[in-house]
């Protein structure tokens, strides 16, 4: 461990709560075997404030207490009351240090001194504290803004697919907002007038997942949309851009992931059909052979990987879910 990264960290975080407090102190960190690793002074803090600061931090890492917590323990006729007139009267009972454990195990003291000894520990216990881990917020993508050049025409070539018109709305100076939701999907498309600078036509690599490539081919075909060949990429866990490393029709063994198609709406925004027929879920068995090689090395290397650094075992969903529509 780098105790004297951590020990900055400590300081810091005092600093701050001590910021907040407008109480500006010294901080001193001591090791367990005596030695100063760390010892400044706030600019306002009182100058005796360093000699304190580092006498409630030699206390802390030598006895292995909070400095608050040894007063009653040092009081005359108290088993510990000696102590105070030892080592060159370096111990301190007075509140504001505390030890620093690692892992249960002590390695340093740390002390502040600038206020009185009540600011001084609620200062130092704000400080130690373990700053909260702010709760993982859902983050859905819902919404793809498209660019067109004729917003009539964008939305019939969308309601040909079939997919499920939203929101037709128009406003003032040519704005305009149009919604299509494909069938079974969590994520909608928006397009009109005055809604996006982007060029007509500049997004690409939409996917859209179906269950068998070939029927949603047909499906389009019968709509009058034009649509290329299934094509699969022999190489990659996912299809690369260019065409000389695709090769034709639909992956043979008709892996999970593997096959795909591709059209264009009128400006020229691309959408892909990928197959998918088995979800990833982070672990593949050694008997599973839904996927490519390529994809299962990867995911088991991964998987791997996540149990030698002690994680919970599921490898963090995954490394291709972004580009593999998992």
């Amino acid at each position: 461990m780098d105790l004297l990264a951590y020990t900055k960290t400590i300081a810091e975080r005092i600093e701050a709560e001590a910021a907040r407090a407008e109480v500006p102190v010294a901080v001193c960190i001591i090791d367990v075997h005596g030695n100063i690793i760390l010892k400044h002074r706030m600019n306002g803090a009182p100058t005796f404030s360093l000699e304190l600061s580092e006498r409630k931090a030699y206390t802390s890492a030598l006895v292995g207490l909070r400095t608050a917590e040894l007063s009653p323990m040092v009081q005359p006729g108290q088993a510990l009351f000696p102590l105070m007139g030892v080592a060159g009267g370096r111990f301190c009972s007075m509140g504001g240090g505390a030890p620093l454990q690692v892992d249960g195990q002590l390695v340093a003291g740390v002390g502040i001194s600038g206020g009185t000894v009540e600011q001084d520990v609620e200062i130092l216990e704000a400080g130690l504290r373990e700053p909260a881990v702010a709760a993982a917020i859902d983050m859905k993508l819902e919404v793809v803004v498209l660019p067109v050049s004729d917003v009539e025409r964008a939305k019939r070539f969308y309601a040909g697919l079939g997919w499920r018109l939203d929101i037709d709305y128009r406003g003032k100076d040519s704005y305009r907002v149009i919604q299509f939701t494909p069938p079974g999907s969590g994520c909608s498309v928006i397009f009109g007038g005055n809604l996006t600078t982007a060029a007509p036509g500049s997004v690409k690599g939409l996917h859209l997942i179906v269950s068998d490539i070939e029927t949603a081919c047909d499906d389009l075909r019968r709509r009058g949309i034009a649509i290329s060949a299934p094509f699969h990429d022999p190489a990659g866990i996912f299809h690369h851009a260019g065409a000389n490393e695709l090769a034709a029709g639909p992956n043979p063994q008709r892996k999970s992931y593997a096959s795909y198609a591709s059209f264009s709406d009128p400006d020229g925004n691309g959408w892909v059909f990928q197959e998918i027929t088995t979800r990833l879920t982070g672990h593949i068995e050694d008997d599973d052979e839904s996927f490519t090689p390529e994809l299962t090395n990867v995911i088991r290397r991964a998987e791997a990987a996540a149990h030698n650094s002690d994680h919970s075992g599921s490898v963090p969903l995954n490394p291709v879910r972004a580009v593999a529509g998992a």
